[in-house]
């Protein structure tokens, strides 16, 4: 083993080794309120707030998209039933939506499965512009005259509102 020389933190050869132990006066932490004694306290769940102001973001109705699910395919008007599903295609034709956001509920139209995601003309294989050229559908249309319908019949009480109320 090579000798080291003597300096800040090196021990001559000659010199024996001390062992130095250094205490440390603990602080205890200064607590308000003491530590319950027995079992842990249980977790508390803050609750929710309700919102001061409206939330923004698209609007949204599952009421809506359940009835336009009852409607018929704009593209073939196949309607729900056998092998047929009726999706809610959202469009974005009332305006622009967010990055990383769905377009508004009321922009939705309805389209088979197959012409929504699965056949090589659908909706989300062609976009938007090319699926409203190939199959000739005026989209703003569609979308206000839904939209027309729907408020009518809610306002006529025609429709079944699938909300549930609790009677007090």
């Amino acid at each position: 083993m090579p000798w080291r020389r003597p300096g800040p933190g090196a021990c001559p050869p000659t010199q024996k080794l001390i062992e130095v132990t250094v205490l440390r006066r603990r602080v205890s932490l200064r607590r308000s309120v003491p530590l319950p004694r027995g079992l842990p306290p249980k977790r508390r769940v803050p609750v929710r707030r309700t919102r001061s102001r409206p939330r923004r973001g698209p609007g949204r109705s599952p009421d809506y998209l359940a009835w336009i699910r009852t409607l018929g395919c704009v593209v073939c008007s196949r309607v729900s039933g056998g092998a047929t599903v009726i999706e809610a295609a959202h469009t974005n034709v009332l305006g622009a939506r967010g990055m990383g956001q769905k377009a508004s509920d009321f922009s939705a139209v309805p389209l088979c499965s197959g012409h929504h995601r699965e056949y090589p003309d659908s909706y989300h294989r062609l976009g938007e512009p090319c699926f409203v050229q190939q199959h000739r559908i005026d989209l703003h249309r569609v979308v206000t005259d839904l939209k027309q319908v729907f408020d009518y019949q809610l306002a006529a009480g025609l429709l079944t509102v699938l909300t549930t109320t609790t009677a007090d």
